[in-house]
């Protein structure tokens, strides 16, 4: 690519962030400039490479061939980048800069998450925490993620990860719904019953359950869904039905007796990992959170 040896590097930053969100308005946030300084950036950085990076319509934004290719260079560039970085603040041994967290929404009522970041917060005044809450783990170079918190069971990948605790589950309904409902001791007996369902449930309309060791799955047709475990679990308390949760959710429900945990036997543990990007230097900022969080 001609002129390519005096690429200004402020113009690839604002192309890998256009890149990464898939928008000049993303891009902005992210850099805090306006959409009008990334567009010109972005035209500046075509006219010096003459090639087009992007193709644009009025309602989408995609990468050119050329341009996918100089993203995969900026996403080797940029990690060397914040290696060196990393590799500074350890010469400093300070903790700066920003760290950008990835974990499901429910982690918000997870007591072990909250006290990690607010010592963090209280030891680092420098560390600016960026917490985005999603619940698919998604592409953590491309979202610019430092490290994400996971759930369940991880899939083969190249990023690293490290386990952080057992996660008990519980099948929970009011003393007062199941007096009035009676009180199952077998799974199967929840087609009886009105459940309520956490929309993002990975085994869909079939709750998963352990029996001699053995993993199986009951349909249940509910009779209210939520993206919320803790809107469900607060139902719950209410007399509306059974639902199931995580541990750090309803325990606190079920110490006082405003929740009943039913069906223990057939209940199973999930994990809780730890997963950020492979890399020969591991920043400071980020270590400094996994030690803080596992401690």
């Amino acid at each position: 690519m001609c002129g390519a040896e005096n690429v200004n590097l402020n113009l690839l930053n604002s192309f890998y962030a256009v890149a990464r969100h898939g928008s000049f308005a993303g891009a902005a946030d992210q850099l805090c400039l306006s959409h009008s300084v990334i567009s010109k950036h972005v035209k500046q950085l075509e006219d010096s490479l003459r090639v087009a990076l992007f193709l644009r319509t009025t309602r989408s934004l995609r990468l050119t061939e050329e341009g996918e290719c100089l993203y995969q260079k900026c996403q080797a560039i940029f990690a060397q980048l914040e290696e060196f970085r990393g590799y500074i603040d350890q010469r400093k041994q300070q903790v700066t800069g920003k760290l950008v967290v990835k974990m499901p929404s429910i982690l918000k009522h997870d007591p072990q998450v909250a006290q990690c970041l607010e010592s963090l917060h209280i030891k680092y005044p420098q560390l600016c925490l960026e917490i985005v809450f999603n619940d698919r783990l998604g592409d953590l170079l491309r979202e610019g993620v430092d490290v994400a918190l996971h759930i369940g069971p991880l899939q083969d990948s190249s990023y690293l990860c490290r386990k952080v605790r057992d996660i008990s589950t519980y099948i929970v309904a009011s003393p007062e719904y199941l007096a009035k409902a009676g009180t199952p001791i077998h799974p199967a007996e929840l087609s009886q019953h009105q459940c309520l369902h956490y929309s993002h449930c990975l085994t869909g309309l079939n709750w998963s359950f352990v029996e001699k060791g053995k993993r199986f799955k009951v349909p249940i047709t509910p009779v209210l869904s939520s993206m919320s475990e803790s809107m469900l679990a607060s139902y719950a308390a209410k007399g509306f039905g059974v639902t199931t949760t995580l541990d750090f959710v309803s325990q606190k429900a079920i110490d006082s007796g405003e929740l009943v945990s039913i069906l223990a036997p057939f209940s199973w543990k999930t994990e809780l990992y730890l997963v950020y990007p492979n890399s020969s230097q591991i920043p400071l900022k980020t270590r400094t959170f996994i030690d803080t969080l596992v401690m």
